[in-house]
């Protein structure tokens, strides 16, 4: 199956939902939509070309099925990785989530780096459980190199090019071209060949 970048988002918060939506776009993430509950989410998935690769969930999302029975549901029919978000951190809640094996539980309120740290650990989980491949001699400058490593450790384009003094374009240009030079289709999958070459 090839990896692709895309995201569901089940939150029933509809701001949040958004910001997180604008945050990953940003970031070159595909969102495949945005549910409010598991309904929604099922048929999202269902009518989807491919379904998504990571579903970020709330726990507490609208109607009858809680995001952990929902979480379960996904990762049986569509394989996909889970992160959870919650404004809970009771041990009954913890572990009931801890069962579905989700690749992160982020408490609310958390930031975008936590966010973006969990997107990037979701789609490394994939891409090992898939056994991807791909020539770990990467071709990247210096400056590529850097950037990439501080995708890595979730720093958004905005914060790379204040970081680095460049412009949020000349960031976008240097994930493009990495991207190129590799012949890889998306970010997760050459963050993933990096971390094979420490």
């Amino acid at each position: 199956m090839k990896t692709t970048t895309s995201i569901l988002i089940v939150e029933d918060e509809a701001i949040t939902a958004q910001d997180i939506a604008e945050l990953l776009e940003d970031e070159d993430y595909i969102i495949e939509g945005i549910a409010a509950d598991a309904a929604t989410a099922l048929q999202l998935c269902s009518k989807a070309k491919q379904p998504p690769q990571v579903v970020i969930c709330d726990i507490n999302i609208k109607g009858n099925i809680k995001g952990t029975e929902l979480a379960l549901q996904l990762k049986t029919l569509y394989k996909c990785q889970v992160i959870f978000l919650t404004a809970y951190a009771d041990n009954r809640t913890l572990q009931t989530a801890f069962g579905t094996d989700p690749v992160m539980y982020l408490v609310k309120p958390y930031n975008n780096t936590q966010l973006l740290v969990a997107v990037q650990m979701a789609f490394h989980k994939l891409l090992a459980l898939q056994k991807i491949t791909g020539s770990t001699q990467l071709d990247l400058t210096e400056r590529e190199e850097e950037v990439a490593r501080l995708v890595a450790q979730g720093f958004t384009s905005k914060q790379i090019a204040r970081k680095l003094a460049i412009s949020i374009e000349t960031v976008k240009t240097h994930r493009r071209r990495m991207l190129q030079k590799n012949n890889l289709n998306n970010f997760p999958h050459l963050i993933y060949l990096l971390n094979q070459t420490l």
